[in-house]
């Protein structure tokens, strides 16, 4: 029996692991403007939540914001995490850019259990993060390091945040997982959903830089941003 124990535990971990990725897969699967509307809702949401007061301190001083809808996180020793989200840059005039369409996706090994489904929003504080956005993808913890603003509804909210670091997030979480971070998270941009909402050409840059890309579907987030 002892020798099969390993097989065992590899099984118990995949179909522990295996629902995030398929979460991840699925929310692909939506139309960008469901996207937009839902991160409109999360940045309403938890802006009127007394939870968090620190997240308009943190957007007036942001280069750009990250809004997550669902982060789905799952595991059993190895774990994963995957997601849609979409960021906007915040113009000279102090308002908001339209928004460009990302993916999370990450993995990891180590002690923990459990299953979780988040909402986030995400501060970017530097133009260092900001432009790595540009890239193909930004590793969280390599290529911009992040700190924990307030954490809420889940068991053991907390606020730890720090200016310092490139990017702050906060989240809302539904469930309970045992260990794990954002750490090693892949933030990838999505040229397809960015094309469909705006037309051939419309790359990151465009979006968050240029500004030249727009779409009238993106009012409620911009206004939902400007107004929080």
């Amino acid at each position: 029996m002892r020798q099969f124990l390993p097989a065992l535990v590899a099984v118990s971990c995949l179909a522990v692991a295996a629902p995030a990725y398929r979460s991840a897969s699925a929310q692909e699967a939506q139309p960008p403007q469901v996207l937009v509307d839902a991160a409109a809702d999360v940045v309403v949401e938890m802006s009127a939540d007394p939870h968090y007061p620190e997240i308009a301190q943190y957007l007036d001083r942001a280069k750009a914001v990250i809004v997550v809808p669902q982060l789905i996180k799952a595991g059993l020793i190895v774990g994963g995490e995957g997601g849609e989200a979409v960021a906007l840059a915040k113009r000279a005039d102090g308002g908001w850019t339209a928004p460009a369409f990302y993916t999370l996706a990450g993995g990891s090994i180590g002690l923990q259990a459990g299953a979780e489904s988040k909402r986030m929003i995400i501060a970017v504080m530097t133009d260092k993060a900001l432009n790595k956005l540009m890239s193909n993808q930004l590793e969280v913890g390599v290529d911009a390091s992040i700190s924990m603003g307030t954490v809420g509804g889940g068991v053991g909210a907390s606020s730890v945040g720090s200016m310092e670091a490139d990017m702050v997030t906060f989240s809302r979480s539904k469930g309970l997982f045992g260990g794990g971070s954002l750490d090693g998270t892949l933030i990838r941009p999505q040229p397809e959903k960015n094309a469909a909402y705006y037309g051939a050409g419309a790359d990151v840059k465009a979006i968050l830089i240029d500004g030249t890309a727009s779409n009238a579907g993106a009012a409620s987030l911009q206004s939902a941003l400007a107004t929080r």
